[in-house]
């Protein structure tokens, strides 16, 4: 045929003026594909074939685009005679046949003979030819009707996907997306209400969450117990459920209530996203109804947009969520760096520099300084674990230390009650390491107590010393001893109080920067000040990991002595 043989020339034309890096539009593609067959019904095309033949004697033949013959357009005289029956009517010489669209009458279209007057009759063929000129008629019409039926489903289906589809943009609260989901598939599908039920986060249950003319009487049974529901298991598996008659099918939960309801038939669909089940919506009618594939299929892809809609609601959700909990983070931060010293204190003959990074916005690290008088307390300490609860914890061991250290002389003492306030306070899998010193400024004398701590390093004259006296770890047992060491700071003294962090940062291969390097960078800035003695030790570090992500906090206190 020639319209068929200027399609194929068209799309290869397109085909060949095609680059390689583009591709032709699938939907070209499958319009230049379709032939004769796919466009009209095959019954319909047997009614004319056949009728032509019966009328004129002359046979009709059909053949696609390449000339192949369509065989599949069989109609037996035979089965044209059933149809002819099933759809004519003769009434007092007038003869009328049904004009039938999706199994029902939806009008007629009627011949009479005019020519009573007339002398001559007309004969049995004359009578013959106008039936089936009438039945020609009649499903021409009806042809022409169906298809403009199946527009009329197209137009409402893109009808219901795009009111829907604007809702969605609209950002609206779920409850309303649901509700209006509920009423415009009930609509459209011209059924008398429908439901949409979505599964717990167990995944057992499916609850109610918006309904279309259904009454509260009929949902007070609460949620569905998939297990207990053939049909709600096998809708959540992924099948479109059909139950023609609710009040007489075995598989369906309360029927006497369904029949009270006025509900007879339902249809089920499976809303799944990412091959996951959420939920399931369903229509219901008031009368026993057979669905349409068009009808079903439009389900699916309500149930479908449905699903997506609901995922990306909970992760709209979950964002907010999430920036709320990011701000009270953010305020936490703020309030934990405030917490400790803006500045390190200068005393007489002593120069100090100090920095916490955190590895998160909130970290388990703290360091503090603590005026006694003349004389000046030194604390640095890390909190097992990260985030909130090691901030939380930080702060408490932070309160008790100074509650304590004003008041005790005895440094040991000082430590031994802030074990005991934190073995009360906190659960077993939750523990402080600390290091505790007060320098006095005129004698120079430091006493400290180390609980558990990294040792700290102290350089003189090329010589490292590690100030490890003290005790266990802050938070274990309530009765731990703990002693107290004693130091005499001199001239050119370096001493570096640091937190694990730092000898356990790793670079690519997963090797620690270690107590050896820290000594390493200590001796390059033996004679600096400890600003500048701490800020080579970071920057050691730094660059000993490389692009490696810390994944402990890191803080350090440096002393100089002039």
């Amino acid at each position: 045929m020639t319209s068929g043989s200027g399609t194929d020339g068209r799309l290869s034309k397109s085909r060949q003026n095609a680059s390689p890096s583009e591709d032709v539009p699938l939907n070209e593609y499958r319009r230049s594909d379709r032939q004769l067959s796919d466009l009209l019904d095959h019954s319909y095309l047997g009614v004319l074939r056949d009728t032509l033949y019966r009328l004129s004697g002359f046979r009709l033949s059909l053949t696609d685009s390449n000339g192949q013959a369509i065989s599949s357009l069989n109609c037996d005289s035979s089965s044209l005679q059933n149809q002819d029956r099933k759809i004519l009517h003769e009434d007092s010489g007038r003869w009328s046949a049904s004009i039938i669209v999706e199994g029902r009458a939806i009008g007629r279209v009627t011949i009479e003979d005019q020519r009573k007057d007339q002398v001559a009759e007309v004969d049995a063929d004359a009578d013959n030819t106008a039936r089936q000129l009438l039945v020609l008629w009649a499903t021409h019409l009806a042809n022409l009707c169906n298809q403009a039926a199946q527009i009329e489903h197209r137009v409402d289906e893109l009808s219901i996907l795009y009111r829907l589809s604007t809702l969605l943009s609209a950002h609206r609260d779920l409850r309303e997306v649901l509700d209006a989901a509920a009423k415009s598939a009930a609509e459209v599908m011209d059924v008398k209400a429908a439901s949409i039920r979505l599964l717990d986060e167990q995944r057992r249950e499916l609850f109610p969450k918006a309904v279309f003319n259904l009454s509260s009487q009929y949902l007070d049974k609460g949620p569905v117990v998939v297990e207990e529901s053939e049909l709600y298991r096998r809708t959540l598996a992924g099948e479109v459920v059909y139950v023609q008659d609710m009040a007489n099918d075995p598989r369906v939960m309360y029927p006497e209530d369904a029949h009270r309801e006025g509900l007879v038939s339902i249809l089920s669909a499976p809303m799944i996203y990412e091959n996951e089940p959420v939920g399931v919506i369903r229509v219901y009618t008031g009368e026993p109804r057979s669905f349409t594939q068009f009808e079903i299929v439009m389900l699916r892809a309500v149930a479908q947009l449905l699903a997506t809609a609901i995922e990306n609601a909970r992760l709209n959700n979950e964002k907010i969520e999430t920036e709320r909990m990011q701000q009270q983070i953010q305020l936490a931060a703020d309030v934990q760096r405030r917490m400790m010293p803006a500045e390190a204190p200068r005393i007489g003959g002593i120069d100090i520099a100090s920095r916490c990074v955190p590895c998160f916005e909130l970290g388990g690290d703290f360091y503090d300084f603590i005026q006694l008088g003349s004389q000046l307390g030194v604390a640095i300490g890390d909190v097992v674990g990260k985030g909130i609860a090691a901030s939380l914890l930080m702060a408490s061991v932070r309160a008790a230390l100074h509650a304590h250290a004003e008041v005790i002389y005895d440094i040991n003492q000082i430590i031994a009650r802030v074990n005991a306030t934190m073995v009360r306070q906190t659960l077993d899998n939750e523990f402080v390491t600390m290091f505790y010193g007060v320098i006095d400024p005129v004698s120079r004398r430091l006493t400290y107590c180390n609980a558990g701590h990294e040792y700290p390093l102290l350089l003189r004259g090329g010589e490292i010393h590690k100030l490890a006296t003290g005790g266990m770890i802050v938070g274990v047992d309530e009765s731990a001893p703990y002693d107290m060491g004693i130091f005499d700071l001199q001239s050119g003294d370096l001493l570096v109080i640091y937190t694990d962090g730092l000898c356990d940062a790793l670079d690519f291969r997963n090797q620690r920067f270690g107590r050896e390097r820290i000594i390493a960078a200590m001796h390059d800035r033996s004679n600096a000040s400890a600003h500048d003695a701490l800020n080579h030790i970071l920057w050691q570090m730094r660059r000993y990991v490389g692009l490696n992500r810390s994944v402990d906090d890191t803080t350090l206190v440096v002393i100089k002595v002039d």
